[in-house]
Order: C-alpha cells, then structure tokens, then sequence
C-alpha cells in the first residue's frame, strides 16, 4: 500500500508510510589486492561517468550546514532538560517545548519541500518512576516515486537526561546525546526533500529513548506493525557530533556502525551495516570510513535500533568514532561538539541514504552454478542473477573466511561473473547494480559456496 493511499485514509496525526533504501555510488573499485581476478573483469564504467556522479553526490553533500546543525543542538540544550517527566507545556523548557521545536522545524521544510513530504506524530504512554505520561514521536516521510515501494527508516531520539536518571528538572543539555542526531535528521530530512525520491523515506524522533527506549518500542509496536509498513532497514543516528576522548584522543576520520549478528556474523541487521560500509567505501566523496563492528552496541549499552532489531527489522546504529563518557549528561553541552565532525557523519549517512534511495534495485535469484574444473582440478563455479532493468553493469563483492566485511570486489557488464574457480574461498558472496551513470544500488542477499 502507497504511503498517499494511507493518507488519504487516516488523519494527519495517524498517517503512515512504505519506504525503502537504495544506494548511490560512483565507479566500484577494488577495496583489496586478495585474490585479485584477472584484470579484464574490472569495473567497466568509464571515467566520464564516475566524474559526473561524483560532482553531483559533491553538490549535494555540500548542501549540509554547519550553521544549521548547530543551530538545532543549541535550541534543544536551550529547553534546560528534555527529560520525559518534564513539562510537556512549558514553552520553553522541557520535553515538549523540544517536541514543539522539532514539528515546527518538519512543517518548515514541508512548506518548501519539493518532493512530497508529509508531517504527522504518534502518541504514545510513557511510565518512568511511577509516573505515567503521554508521549510523542515527531514523524516526517518522504512519498517514493518507485511502485510498491519499501521504506528506509532514519531516526534519532530526542529526550535527554542527567546524571540521577530519575531526576526530571535538573539540566540535562543533551547536546551531543542526542542533540546531534536530531540535527542530522533533521538537516537530512531538509535536503532529501528537496528531489523525488525513487523510494520513500521516513524520519522519525523518538521520545522516551533514555528510559528502556519506549518510544521506539511504541512505535514498533504501535505504529509500524499495525500500518504493514514493509521496511529494508532502520538507520539510528545517536551520539555523532564530537571526536575526542575526554583526555584528548581525536578520532576524525571515521564513524563506527554497529549491529546485530548471531555467531555466524549473519542476520539482516548485519546484512545492512554491510551494505552502508560498501556503499560508503565505493563512494570517494564520503569523507568518514565507516567502521563496522561486530557487535549489538557498546557493552552494557543500547540504543533505538535494539527495537526494531528484536521485532524482526534490519536496524543499525552510527555512532561517533570513540567515548566521551566523562562529558555526558549533565557536562553534554554544545561545547562539547565538533562542528565539522558533525557535517561530515551527516554527509556520510546522506551520502549512504541517497544511494539506498536512488540506486539500482538489488538483483535477485543470484545463485552459484557448477561450470566444471580449473586445470588443477577445483571446481568452478559461474554466478548469475537476474537482470536488473536500468542496469549498466554489475559489481560482485567478495568476503573472505572470518570476515566482518566484504574485502574484494570486481565489476562485469553481463549478469554473470563468467566461471572462476576461487569462489570457494570466500565465505560470502553479494551483488550490486550499476547504473548507466555509475550510480549503485543495494547488494543482493549474500550467498556462501556448498563446501
């Protein structure tokens, strides 16, 4: 069901959407030396055509605004405390002086969105230190132009707390925890607006996060379920503005990416993280390197993503590269955030969201096919797949025994790889599409070779 078809069937307040992700990319390129197949399977875009693309995601990613990003982070720390048993009235102080900032800012780019951008909230109970209250989850979505499309979910919680978890009036800044993701969501939701999308994207700022993360958990719950809102993955932005350690240590040149995977380092979860590190590492206009981790979150941590996660959802979360803990809480002030730190996490997940957006759909029915023996006796193997319609060619990634991520990747015009007796030697196996302008899409589901 089209997103403009549940609008026009519940009310603002209530309407729901259907995304789904796509990817941009510019001309693949060999990530490692291992294995390296003979040279005349390497990416065929031409050179023209990377340039091209690569000036267009450059024009875009310099539509991110220092200016803008900090100018949300300082009017949520300006609310004293975004605790969810703070005022609710109260104009200027608490969680819904933050919620009103936000639907505010959402209605503002509405007013001048091209693409169809649609504004609505959920209402959701809260209890928190024997007290029951009502909460929200500001929601904006962005109508695919794609039939049937899915839906790609890019969200940040808005509350914020200090110390004594319990304590709803003292101040609790949040500035970086998460006044930084909010900003991003936020500064995305304006830029993404402005050009169709080919499919939709939603935006969401969950309340009630610090607390067992009952906001995401109501809107699972609650919203996402109810609605049949078939999702390829949820993107959590928390904590992402700031690259030092409080002794010092500044890591600025990469985010970490966290989720979740069973022993095998397999789920949808993991299969998404995946796909955004390709993605970004097949982009040279992607300043950070994501760096991917083998793990839920932090220890003894957790996050939005964990809601989606647990229902079944692929989820991630973005996280800056080290811990500040020393400056959370109470000390999380607008001081502590690195501005062009900041710029560049939010173009990173732009960059990775317009590809997931824009991109080639992933092929499909990809599967191995035994094409007899090398000369010293291994058997080859022929990988095909269906034909992508806008497809200009095709990239294979590659991930060896043991490996988080995929290490090789090399490139073929045809949807075949041709027979190769080194396929054996990679636990994983995952394809992209290639557009005419360089322009990827998703990897296809990973397929591993019968041993």
């Amino acid at each position: 069901m089209s997103l403009l078809a549940l609008a026009c069937n519940l009310s603002s307040e209530n309407a729901p959407p259907t995304l789904v992700p796509n990817l941009p990319a510019v001309t693949p390129r060999a990530t490692l030396g291992y294995a390296t197949p003979s040279s005349e399977q390497l990416p065929q875009v031409t050179p023209g055509e990377q340039v091209r693309i690569e000036a267009e995601l450059y024009n875009l990613l310099q539509q991110v605004q220092s200016d803008r990003l900090m100018m949300h982070i300082d009017a949520l720390q300006s609310f004293h405390t975004r605790h969810v048993n703070s005022s609710q009235t109260d104009p200027n102080r608490g969680i819904g002086a933050a919620y009103n900032y936000i639907m505010g800012q959402f209605e503002a780019i509405q007013a001048q969105a091209a693409a169809n951008f649609i504004v609505t909230y959920q209402e959701f109970d809260t209890y928190f230190n024997s007290i029951q209250t009502v909460q929200r989850n500001p929601i904006a979505y962005i109508q695919g132009t794609e039939q049937e499309a899915k839906t790609i979910i890019i969200g940040a919680h808005y509350d914020s707390r200090t110390w004594d978890l319990n304590d709803a009036t003292s101040y609790a800044p949040g500035a970086d925890d998460n006044g930084s993701g909010v900003a991003a969501v936020l500064e995305l939701a304006r830029i993404l607006s402005q050009r169709p999308q080919r499919t939709s994207v939603m935006f969401v700022l969950f309340a009630s996060e610090e607390v067992n993360r009952q906001g995401s958990k109501a809107f699972v719950a609650q919203y996402l379920r109810p609605n049949n809102i078939d999702i390829i993955g949820m993107i959590n932005l928390d904590t992402i503005g700031s690259y030092n350690t409080s002794d010092g240590t500044i890591h600025d040149a990469e985010i970490r990416l966290f989720s979740d995977g069973d022993a095998t380092n397999q789920s949808g979860s993991r299969h998404l993280a995946r796909t955004i590190r390709f993605i970004a590492e097949n982009q040279e206009a992607v300043g950070l390197r994501v760096n991917l981790i083998p793990a839920s979150d932090r220890d003894g941590r957790y996050g939005d993503h964990f809601s989606f996660a647990e229902a079944g959802y692929p989820a991630v979360r973005f996280i800056e590269a080290v811990e500040d803990a020393p400056n959370r809480e109470g000390a999380d002030t607008i001081e502590q955030i690195e501005p062009a730190y900041l710029v560049k996490t939010t173009q990173t997940v732009l960059a990775v969201v317009v590809a997931l957006s824009e991109g080639p759909r992933p092929p499909r029915d990809t599967v191995l096919r035994e094409a007899g023996s090398a000369p010293d006796g291994r058997p080859m193997y022929n990988l095909v797949w269906s034909h992508v319609p806008g497809a200009a060619g095709y990239i294979v990634a590659l991930r060896r025994p043991g490996s988080l991520v995929y290490d090789q990747q090399f490139s073929v015009v045809e949807n075949e790889s041709g027979a190769w007796e080194r396929y054996g030697e990679y636990d994983g196996i995952a394809v992209a599409a290639v557009d005419a302008n360089g322009m990827i899409g998703p990897l296809s589901e990973e397929i591993t070779v019968r041993r």
